[in-house]
């Protein structure tokens, strides 16, 4: 049980002990104190018979008479006592009935109200201590990936009954693995690859995935897929990483670091992996002690470079005078509508012929232009699987 529903529960415990605590004495306190107001009074009178009697007002006949009368009243306001005591016990008193009614009403209504309006799954931090803008983002968080999970629960069930359905197999794949449901995911890809078992993307998507589910390490199944992804194509970059990795995994730095080499040689300067793999190499190097300028990239790896280094020099056509000229006469947001625009149709020709190398080169310029780094760089990895 965590603190705040420890607190909670002392909490309901001392109010009802305050609320219903005075309920249970107040009458007896009346009680008691008509019955001290009556004994005192019926005291001060047995005294003021004595002291008229010493005085000689009274005779002793009178005396007796009076402490009798006196006496009586006593006992009389004793039984008096005692049956008020009585009825006030009787457990149909409405004051006590209504006291644990309203004390169960705001017990109970105050812990559903802090249930759903509260956050008692939040650790127990002072007010100063809180990011109150994190808690929030977290709690947005979770809601919007529990709305992810009842989507992608939608979309296997679909898939149960369309199972060639390529897109919506990959959809499924990398949804489940943005959530870290790995099994699911790899699930979703061996239905993929089973409709495109040559597909590069899918072949090396799949192995990441099982590297995921296996804490980072690149064995068996996951091993094999990169393998065959890398003989369909030598230049693929995902493929050729997770392999080096494997090397590195299993001692082998040396080979480990020539295929880091060779990667870096078929990439791009602003390649988005270019600070991973340089990272990768120098702790291998600085691990098996190895001198990194010892290790040159392949031949194939260096004309593959070359080539994708050649291509890319080749740009797409320039627009039009009018088309120049329309542009300088719109806003900064019509602008950037236009060139949103080029670049959406340029993606969409691609879909229909991915095959255009020099098209996937363009896009991603595109996309570097734009500051989408994630779509540039998987343009990049289009670009770079046709450069054999």
């Amino acid at each position: 049980m965590s603190l705040i529903w420890i607190i909670i529960a002392l909490t309901i415990i001392i109010t009802l002990g305050l609320l219903i605590w005075p309920i249970l004495v107040a009458r007896d306190t009346q009680i008691n104190v008509r019955e001290s107001y009556d004994v005192a009074i019926y005291k001060d009178q047995l005294k003021e018979a004595d002291r008229e009697f010493d005085r000689g007002l009274l005779t002793t006949e009178q005396l007796d008479a009076v402490k009798t009368e006196i006496q009586h009243k006593l006992i009389v306001a004793a039984d008096q006592s005692a049956a008020a005591l009585n009825a006030s016990s009787e457990p149909s008193n409405p004051k006590m009935i209504t006291a644990f009614g309203l004390v169960l009403f705001l017990s109970i209504g105050s812990v559903a109200a802090y249930s759903y309006l509260g956050s008692p799954t939040l650790g127990n931090l002072a007010f100063v201590d809180r990011d109150i803008e994190k808690e929030r983002k977290a709690q947005s968080g979770g809601q919007a990936i529990s709305e992810m999970t009842t989507l992608i629960d939608r979309l296997e069930q679909k898939l149960t009954t369309d199972p060639n359905n390529l897109e919506g197999w990959l959809m499924l794949g990398r949804s489940a693995t943005s959530l870290g449901q790995f099994s699911r995911a790899v699930k979703a890809y061996q239905q993929a690859l089973a409709l495109s078992p040559k597909n590069i993307d899918i072949l090396t998507d799949y192995a990441e995935t099982l590297i995921f589910s296996n804490e980072g390490q690149v064995t068996g199944d996951a091993l094999k897929s990169l393998k065959y992804a890398h003989k369909i194509n030598a230049a693929h970059p995902k493929a050729l990483y997770y392999i080096a990795l494997h090397h590195a995994q299993t001692g082998n730095m040396r080979l480990a670091i020539q295929d880091w080499v060779d990667l870096l040689a078929i990439s791009l300067p602003d390649a988005p992996w270019i600070q991973t793999v340089q990272s990768q190499i120098k702790d291998a190097a600085k691990k098996s002690k190895i001198d990194i300028a010892s290790i040159k990239p392949s031949l194939e790896a260096q004309k593959i470079g070359a080539d994708i280094r050649k291509s890319i020099q080749v740009t797409a056509p320039g627009p039009s005078q009018s088309e120049i000229k329309a542009a300088g006469e719109m806003s900064a947001d019509e602008r950037q509508e236009m060139i949103l625009s080029m670049v959406k149709r340029l993606a969409d020709r691609l879909k229909e012929n991915p095959n255009d190398r020099q098209g996937w080169l363009r896009l991603s310029k595109a996309y570097e232009v734009l500051g989408d780094t994630e779509k540039a760089g998987h343009a990049l990895e289009q670009a770079s699987a046709l450069s054999k």
